[in-house]
Protein backbone atom coordinates (compact mmCIF):
# COMPACT_ATOMS: atom_id res chain seq x y z
CA UNK A 1 0.00 0.00 0.00
CA UNK A 2 1.66 3.22 -1.13
CA UNK A 3 1.18 6.77 0.18
CA UNK A 4 -1.39 7.65 -2.48
CA UNK A 5 -3.52 4.61 -1.60
CA UNK A 6 -3.33 5.42 2.12
CA UNK A 7 -4.44 9.02 1.54
CA UNK A 8 -7.39 7.81 -0.52
CA UNK A 9 -8.43 5.31 2.14
CA UNK A 10 -8.06 7.88 4.92
CA UNK A 11 -10.23 10.33 2.99
CA UNK A 12 -12.86 7.61 2.55
CA UNK A 13 -12.71 6.75 6.26
CA UNK A 14 -13.08 10.43 7.18
CA UNK A 15 -16.13 10.75 4.95
CA UNK A 16 -17.69 7.68 6.53
CA UNK A 17 -17.07 9.10 10.01
CA UNK A 18 -18.70 12.38 9.03
CA UNK A 19 -21.82 10.51 7.89
CA UNK A 20 -21.87 8.27 10.97
CA UNK A 21 -20.94 5.18 8.98
CA UNK A 22 -18.55 3.93 11.62
CA UNK A 23 -18.46 0.24 10.65
CA UNK A 24 -17.20 1.17 7.19
CA UNK A 25 -14.69 3.66 8.61
CA UNK A 26 -13.38 1.14 11.14
CA UNK A 27 -12.95 -1.54 8.48
CA UNK A 28 -10.77 0.83 6.46
CA UNK A 29 -8.76 1.92 9.49
CA UNK A 30 -8.14 -1.67 10.58
CA UNK A 31 -6.86 -2.39 7.09
CA UNK A 32 -4.44 0.54 7.30
CA UNK A 33 -3.31 -0.41 10.81
CA UNK A 34 -2.64 -3.98 9.74
CA UNK A 35 -0.41 -2.62 6.98
CA UNK A 36 1.32 -0.04 9.21
CA UNK A 37 1.29 -1.62 12.67
CA UNK A 38 3.89 0.77 14.07
CA UNK A 39 2.22 4.05 13.07
CA UNK A 40 0.91 5.89 16.13
CA UNK A 41 -1.25 8.31 14.14
CA UNK A 42 -3.17 5.51 12.46
CA UNK A 43 -3.62 3.67 15.78
CA UNK A 44 -4.83 6.89 17.40
CA UNK A 45 -7.26 7.47 14.53
CA UNK A 46 -8.62 3.94 14.98
CA UNK A 47 -9.12 4.57 18.71
CA UNK A 48 -10.75 7.94 18.07
CA UNK A 49 -13.20 6.40 15.60
CA UNK A 50 -14.21 3.74 18.11
CA UNK A 51 -14.75 6.56 20.61
CA UNK A 52 -16.96 8.42 18.14
CA UNK A 53 -19.01 5.26 17.67
CA UNK A 54 -19.51 5.05 21.49
CA UNK A 55 -17.39 1.89 21.73
CA UNK A 56 -15.36 3.17 24.66
CA UNK A 57 -13.75 -0.14 25.66
CA UNK A 58 -12.37 -0.71 22.16
CA UNK A 59 -11.34 2.95 22.00
CA UNK A 60 -9.40 2.57 25.24
CA UNK A 61 -7.72 -0.63 24.02
CA UNK A 62 -6.39 0.96 20.84
CA UNK A 63 -5.51 4.23 22.58
CA UNK A 64 -3.35 2.29 25.05
CA UNK A 65 -1.69 0.57 22.09
CA UNK A 66 -1.01 4.02 20.62
CA UNK A 67 0.66 5.05 23.89
CA UNK A 68 2.91 2.00 23.64
CA UNK A 69 3.88 3.04 20.12
CA UNK A 70 4.64 6.64 21.13
CA UNK A 71 4.24 7.88 24.72
CA UNK A 72 4.81 11.48 23.58
CA UNK A 73 1.76 11.68 21.30
CA UNK A 74 -0.33 14.16 23.31
CA UNK A 75 -3.58 13.62 21.41
CA UNK A 76 -3.75 10.04 22.68
CA UNK A 77 -3.74 11.17 26.32
CA UNK A 78 -6.49 13.66 25.49
CA UNK A 79 -8.52 10.88 23.91
CA UNK A 80 -8.01 8.59 26.92
CA UNK A 81 -9.13 11.48 29.13
CA UNK A 82 -12.25 11.89 27.00
CA UNK A 83 -12.96 8.15 27.25
CA UNK A 84 -12.73 8.16 31.04
CA UNK A 85 -14.80 11.33 31.21
CA UNK A 86 -17.52 9.67 29.12
CA UNK A 87 -17.36 6.66 31.45
CA UNK A 88 -17.85 8.96 34.44
CA UNK A 89 -14.35 8.56 35.89
CA UNK A 90 -13.35 12.24 36.11
CA UNK A 91 -10.21 11.64 38.19
CA UNK A 92 -8.70 9.33 35.56
CA UNK A 93 -9.79 11.79 32.90
CA UNK A 94 -7.91 14.57 34.68
CA UNK A 95 -4.81 12.39 35.07
CA UNK A 96 -4.64 11.89 31.31
CA UNK A 97 -5.46 15.50 30.47
CA UNK A 98 -2.60 16.48 32.76
CA UNK A 99 -0.24 14.15 30.90
CA UNK A 100 -1.16 15.82 27.62
CA UNK A 101 -0.69 19.22 29.25
CA UNK A 102 2.77 18.23 30.48
CA UNK A 103 3.71 17.42 26.88
CA UNK A 104 2.37 20.74 25.55
CA UNK A 105 1.40 23.48 27.99
CA UNK A 106 -0.07 25.59 25.17
CA UNK A 107 -2.48 22.90 24.03
CA UNK A 108 -5.65 24.97 24.21
CA UNK A 109 -8.14 22.08 23.92
CA UNK A 110 -6.54 20.42 26.93
CA UNK A 111 -6.41 23.62 28.94
CA UNK A 112 -10.14 24.15 28.38
CA UNK A 113 -10.92 20.57 29.38
CA UNK A 114 -8.74 20.81 32.48
CA UNK A 115 -10.46 24.03 33.56
CA UNK A 116 -13.90 22.44 33.24
CA UNK A 117 -12.80 19.25 35.01
CA UNK A 118 -11.08 21.13 37.84
CA UNK A 119 -14.20 23.28 38.33
CA UNK A 120 -16.35 20.17 38.63
CA UNK A 121 -13.87 18.65 41.09
CA UNK A 122 -13.79 21.95 43.03
CA UNK A 123 -10.01 22.22 42.60
CA UNK A 124 -10.20 25.99 42.28
CA UNK A 125 -6.52 26.81 42.80
CA UNK A 126 -5.70 24.55 39.85
CA UNK A 127 -8.38 26.34 37.84
CA UNK A 128 -6.62 29.64 38.52
CA UNK A 129 -3.22 28.24 37.50
CA UNK A 130 -4.45 26.95 34.14
CA UNK A 131 -6.59 30.05 33.52
CA UNK A 132 -3.68 32.41 34.13
CA UNK A 133 -1.48 30.44 31.76
CA UNK A 134 -4.14 30.22 29.04
CA UNK A 135 -4.86 33.94 29.29
CA UNK A 136 -1.17 34.71 28.75
CA UNK A 137 -0.92 32.89 25.42
CA UNK A 138 -4.29 33.74 23.86
CA UNK A 139 -4.35 37.16 22.19
CA UNK A 140 -6.96 39.87 22.35
CA UNK A 141 -7.23 40.46 18.63
CA UNK A 142 -10.21 40.42 16.27
CA UNK A 143 -8.30 41.10 13.04
CA UNK A 144 -8.88 37.60 11.65
CA UNK A 145 -11.26 34.67 12.09
CA UNK A 146 -8.55 32.67 13.88
CA UNK A 147 -7.66 35.42 16.37
CA UNK A 148 -11.35 36.13 17.01
CA UNK A 149 -11.75 32.52 18.11
CA UNK A 150 -8.73 32.86 20.41
CA UNK A 151 -10.12 36.13 21.79
CA UNK A 152 -13.40 34.37 22.59
CA UNK A 153 -11.44 31.65 24.39
CA UNK A 154 -9.51 34.35 26.28
CA UNK A 155 -12.75 35.98 27.43
CA UNK A 156 -14.33 32.67 28.44
CA UNK A 157 -11.21 31.88 30.47
CA UNK A 158 -11.48 35.19 32.31
CA UNK A 159 -15.02 34.19 33.27
CA UNK A 160 -13.86 30.75 34.48
CA UNK A 161 -11.20 32.49 36.55
CA UNK A 162 -13.90 34.67 38.09
CA UNK A 163 -15.92 31.56 38.96
CA UNK A 164 -12.95 29.99 40.73
CA UNK A 165 -12.27 33.21 42.66
CA UNK A 166 -15.91 33.35 43.79
CA UNK A 167 -15.73 29.81 45.16
CA UNK A 168 -12.45 30.65 46.90
CA UNK A 169 -14.33 33.60 48.44
CA UNK A 170 -11.90 36.06 46.86
CA UNK A 171 -14.74 38.36 45.98
CA UNK A 172 -12.82 41.54 45.19
CA UNK A 173 -10.60 39.66 42.74
CA UNK A 174 -13.63 37.97 41.19
CA UNK A 175 -15.34 41.33 40.69
CA UNK A 176 -12.19 42.68 39.05
CA UNK A 177 -12.16 39.78 36.57
CA UNK A 178 -15.83 40.31 35.69
CA UNK A 179 -15.04 43.96 34.96
CA UNK A 180 -11.94 42.92 33.02
CA UNK A 181 -14.07 40.71 30.79
CA UNK A 182 -16.49 43.57 30.22
CA UNK A 183 -13.64 45.93 29.34
CA UNK A 184 -12.23 43.47 26.80
CA UNK A 185 -15.65 43.16 25.21
CA UNK A 186 -15.92 46.94 24.88
CA UNK A 187 -12.35 47.30 23.59
CA UNK A 188 -12.83 44.73 20.84
CA UNK A 189 -16.29 45.96 19.81
CA UNK A 190 -17.62 42.43 19.96
CA UNK A 191 -21.40 42.07 19.55
CA UNK A 192 -23.47 43.00 22.60
CA UNK A 193 -27.15 42.73 23.48
CA UNK A 194 -29.55 44.26 26.02
CA UNK A 195 -29.19 42.76 29.46
CA UNK A 196 -25.88 41.10 28.54
CA UNK A 197 -24.39 41.76 31.97
CA UNK A 198 -27.48 41.21 34.10
CA UNK A 199 -26.22 37.93 35.60
CA UNK A 200 -22.80 39.49 36.25
CA UNK A 201 -24.31 42.57 37.90
CA UNK A 202 -26.52 40.43 40.13
CA UNK A 203 -23.46 38.39 41.14
CA UNK A 204 -21.45 41.56 41.79
CA UNK A 205 -24.28 42.87 43.98
CA UNK A 206 -24.21 39.64 46.00
CA UNK A 207 -20.43 39.79 46.35
CA UNK A 208 -20.55 43.38 47.62
CA UNK A 209 -23.23 42.21 50.03
CA UNK A 210 -20.82 39.52 51.22
CA UNK A 211 -18.08 42.14 51.56
CA UNK A 212 -20.46 44.39 53.56
CA UNK A 213 -19.69 47.39 51.39
CA UNK A 214 -22.70 49.71 51.97
CA UNK A 215 -21.78 52.21 49.25
CA UNK A 216 -21.41 49.56 46.55
CA UNK A 217 -24.49 47.69 47.76
CA UNK A 218 -26.64 50.78 47.34
CA UNK A 219 -25.07 51.64 43.98
CA UNK A 220 -25.79 48.17 42.63
CA UNK A 221 -29.26 48.09 44.17
CA UNK A 222 -30.03 51.24 42.18
CA UNK A 223 -28.45 49.81 39.03
CA UNK A 224 -30.46 46.57 39.25
CA UNK A 225 -33.70 48.48 39.74
CA UNK A 226 -33.07 51.13 37.10
CA UNK A 227 -31.33 49.08 34.40
CA UNK A 228 -32.96 45.69 34.83
CA UNK A 229 -36.26 46.66 36.48
CA UNK A 230 -35.79 44.29 39.41
CA UNK A 231 -38.41 44.58 42.13
CA UNK A 232 -37.67 45.03 45.82
CA UNK A 233 -38.75 41.44 46.32
CA UNK A 234 -36.20 40.26 43.73
CA UNK A 235 -33.50 42.36 45.39
CA UNK A 236 -34.39 40.75 48.71
CA UNK A 237 -34.00 37.31 47.11
CA UNK A 238 -30.50 38.27 45.94
CA UNK A 239 -29.64 39.35 49.47
CA UNK A 240 -30.87 36.01 50.81
CA UNK A 241 -28.77 34.23 48.16
CA UNK A 242 -25.75 36.25 49.27
CA UNK A 243 -26.09 34.83 52.79
CA UNK A 244 -25.33 31.40 51.31
CA UNK A 245 -22.45 30.25 49.13
CA UNK A 246 -22.65 32.15 45.86
CA UNK A 247 -23.14 30.12 42.70
CA UNK A 248 -22.91 32.18 39.55
CA UNK A 249 -25.96 31.58 37.34
CA UNK A 250 -23.80 30.83 34.32
CA UNK A 251 -22.24 27.88 36.10
CA UNK A 252 -25.25 26.22 37.69
CA UNK A 253 -25.38 23.57 34.95
CA UNK A 254 -21.60 23.04 34.91
CA UNK A 255 -21.12 21.59 38.38
CA UNK A 256 -22.27 18.01 37.78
Amino acid sequence: MDTKEVKKLLAEARKNREYGQFAEALAILHQINNEFAGNVQYRYLLAATYYESWSTEAALKYAEEAIQLDPTYKETYELIGDIYDKQGDRKKAITNYEKAYQLDDQYIHIEEKLIQAYLKEREYEKVLTVCDHLIKHTPIDISSAKTRILTSIHMATVLYKAWALVYLKKYEEAIAELFNRREINARTNLPSYPGQYKDDDESIFKMYYKLQNPEKIEAYRALLIENYKLTEEEIKELEEDAKKDIILKRQKHNLS
